[in-house]
C-alpha cells in the first residue's frame, strides 16, 4: 500500500494508531511536537498526558455512549498482547474499595472474574485499620508497566518502519500535510487544531509518585495486588466536598501511588484552589496532597507489612487527563477539514491507554472498511511474528 497516513500527536493513542496501521500494511509517520523519548523533565509537560499514566485497563473518568464496546475490544486485545509476552503486561488483582455503599459501575460487568469482598477473608482487603466497615469488589485487570510497555510500543512501531518527526502544527499547517488521510491523536492539543463542537473543555489534575525500588505486592496465591481505596469524605475530598480515592499500582521499577482528581478547564487559567500550605507536602518543588502518603502508608503498612516516608526515595508528577465533556467526551469521527479526510482520536480522559488498541482498531476499521474482528486476528497474527526480546 502505497498512500501514507500522518498521525498528529505521539502519545499512547497516536502511537498505537500508527503501529495497528503500519502493521497492517500502510505506511505512517507521526508528526509530534513532544518526542516521547528525548523528554527528560516530564513535569514541564502536564498536558502530554502519556508521560503520566497509572496505565491499569480499567476505563476510569472516561466518557462514550460507545465506551463498552470500545473497552472490551481494548481489554481483549491487551490479554491476547500479554499471551504474547508483550514487555511491561501483567495481570493484577485489583481491589476498588470503600468505606460506605458506593454505586457500583458499569465497568464492574466487563471485568473478568469480578467477586464482592463480601465472600472474602478480611485479611486480604485492602484496609486502613480492622475497625472500617468496607464495600468493594476485586477483578483481575491487565496493568502495563509502563517504563517497559511504552518504551516497547515506541520501539516495535520504528522496527516497522514508522517514523516520527518533531513538528510543532499550526491549525495553518493541515492543508500541506503530504497525505490525504489525517488521523488526530493530538490529545488536548486538538482543540488547537481542529475546530471542537464541545463547549467546555475539561481537563483532570492529577498527582502522582514513583516510590522507586519498592516490591512488588502480591497475595498469597502470588498474585500482584492492586487497588483503589476511597475513604470517607470527611477523611480526603477535593475542594468541593466530593471524596477522594488514593491507590497503589506496583510495578518492576517501585509503586506508582496517587492520587488527585482536580477538573479545570482547558483553556482558562486554573489556581486549583483545592491544594494549600496546610494539606500538602512539598517534593522537588511539587506540592501534592498529602492523604497520598498518609493514607496509602496506613494501608500498604497495616494489610500488606509495607511503608514508606515523604522522605524516601519518591519522586512526584503533575499531568492532565483531557476529559474534553461529560457527556461523550471520546471524539472518535471522521470530517473533513482543509480537503483532508480527518480522523479524531482524542479526549480519552483517564482511559487512554485502556482504549488505546479499541481505538486504534476503530479508526482502521473506518480506514479499511474492514471488520474490527477481521483486524484484530490480522493485527496479532502480524505481532505473533514478532521477536518480543528485541523489544525489551
Amino acid at each position: 500500500m502505497s498512500d501514507k497516513i500522518i498521525i498528529i500527536g505521539s502519545g499512547v493513542s497516536g502511537i498505537t494508531t500508527a503501529l495497528t496501521l503500519q502493521l497492517l500494511g500502510y505506511e505512517t509517520e507521526i508528526i509530534t511536537a513532544k518526542v516521547p523519548t528525548e523528554i527528560a523533565n516530564k513535569n514541564a509537560h502536564p498536558d502530554f498526558a502519556s508521560l503520566f499514566p497509572s496505565a491499569s485497563i480499567i476505563p476510569h473518568s472516561v466518557y462514550s455512549h460507545r465506551l463498552e464496546e470500545l473497552f472490551k475490544l481494548s481489554q481483549s486485545f491487551f490479554y491476547e498482547l500479554r499471551k504474547q509476552v508483550f514487555p511491561g503486561l501483567t495481570i493484577n488483582k485489583h481491589f476498588e474499595i470503600f468505606e460506605f455503599e458506593p454505586d457500583q459501575p458499569n465497568y464492574c460487568e466487563w471485568m473478568l472474574n469480578l467477586e464482592l469482598i463480601d465472600n472474602l477473608p478480611d485479611d486480604t482487603i485492602p484496609r486502613r485499620s480492622d475497625d472500617k466497615s468496607l464495600n468493594g469488589w476485586v477483578f483481575d485487570c491487565v496493568f502495563a508497566d509502563w517504563s517497559l510497555y511504552f518504551p516497547a510500543l515506541i520501539a516495535l512501531y520504528q522496527q516497522s518502519g514508522g517514523t516520527i518527526t518533531k513538528q510543532k502544527l499550526a491549525r495553518k499547517d493541515i492543508s500541506n500535510l503530504s497525505s490525504e488521510v489525517i488521523i488526530n491523536c493530538s490529545g488536548a492539543g486538538g482543540p488547537l487544531l481542529f475546530e471542537d463542537p464541545s463547549e467546555n473543555q475539561l481537563i483532570m489534575r492529577g498527582h502522582l509518585l514513583h516510590k522507586a525500588n519498592a516490591p512488588l505486592i502480591t497475595n498469597s496465591a502470588d498474585e500482584i495486588t492492586s487497588y483503589n481505596y476511597t475513604p470517607q469524605p470527611d477523611v480526603y475530598s477535593d475542594a468541593e466536598g466530593n471524596t477522594c480515592d488514593v491507590y497503589c499500582y506496583p510495578r518492576k521499577d517501585g509503586w506508582i501511588l496517587g492520587g488527585s482528581r482536580q477538573v479545570g478547564e482547558l483553556k482558562k487559567s486554573n489556581t486549583w484552589e483545592s491544594l494549600n500550605d496546610s494539606s500538602t507536602y512539598t517534593i522537588d518543588g511539587i506540592q501534592f496532597p498529602q492523604e497520598i502518603i498518609s493514607l496509602n502508608n496506613e494501608i500498604l503498612s497495616y494489610t500488606y507489612d509495607h511503608s514508606f516516608e515523604v522522605s524516601d526515595d519518591i519522586t512526584p508528577s503533575v499531568g492532565y487527563r483531557y476529559i474534553r465533556n461529560r457527556k461523550n467526551g471520546l471524539r472518535l469521527h471522521q470530517e473533513n477539514v482543509s480537503g483532508k479526510t480527518v480522523y479524531h482520536n482524542y479526549g480519552h480522559g483517564g482511559a487512554g491507554v485502556t482504549l488505546s488498541w479499541g481505538c486504534a482498531l476503530e479508526i482502521t476499521h473506518e480506514i479499511t472498511t474492514k471488520k474490527t474482528k477481521e483486524l484484530k486476528t490480522e493485527l496479532l497474527k502480524n505481532i505473533s511474528k514478532i521477536d518480543m526480546k528485541k523489544l525489551s
